[in-house]
């Protein structure tokens, strides 16, 4: 199934209301095609949501693994009830945990109250350099390209992204697609 912004909250009041029948409740940080899809950034479907980090009770970023057991159920319920791959909602990007975030990224969250679950949408701060990173990783013409143009960024955030980016990966060779990337989308987006 592919997602847009509303299959997107559908799911999300779906979730909630498994959360609310067995008395948990969940905060999570959403980024990626659904979180731009949700802030009416792009038009295309997305196939999953990415979850980057969960809140704790003190409201504090952490890692999003591991979503506890009844979080896991209510994930699968909802994958069961709309024909949904089971991991239509995961963790796999958590994994940017271990290199770090993009700085600013904590502070640029937009949240949506559903009840049992609360969702924070990943802003700019956070979206143009993930976003930067995973073209630099793909193919030319693809959708991380097109969301980036989308995001249409500043020189400064271009630039700020492109700081944050180079600290991913310190080898010659990415160092050199990372630069090449820049510079194509400064063309792109005319700020030569």
């Amino acid at each position: 199934m592919h997602l847009d912004q509303n299959h997107i909250l559908e799911l999300f009041e779906a979730l909630n209301a498994h959360l609310e029948a067995i008395s948990e409740s969940v905060s999570i940080v959403v980024v990626g095609g659904a979180s731009l899809a949700m802030q009416g950034v792009i038009q295309r479907t997305t196939e999953d949501v990415d979850v980057i980090a969960r809140i704790n009770s003190e409201g504090e970023l952490h890692p999003a693994s591991p979503f506890s057991q009844g979080f896991m159920q209510a994930i699968s319920k909802v994958a069961r009830d709309f024909g949904l791959d089971k991991n239509w909602l995961n963790c796999v990007i958590d994994n940017q945990w271990k290199t770090g975030l993009p700085p600013g990224m904590s502070n640029d969250i937009s949240w949506t109250d559903f009840g049992h679950l609360k969702v924070g949408m990943v802003g700019r701060a956070g979206l143009i350099p993930l976003k930067l990173f995973a073209v630099v990783d793909s193919e030319p013409g693809s959708k991380h390209w097109n969301d980036l143009l989308k995001l249409n960024p500043s020189v400064e955030e271009l630039d700020n992204a492109s700081s944050w980016v180079s600290t991913q990966d310190a080898s010659t060779l990415f160092q050199s697609m990372l630069n090449e990337v820049v510079h194509e989308l400064r063309t792109a987006l005319g700020i030569n």
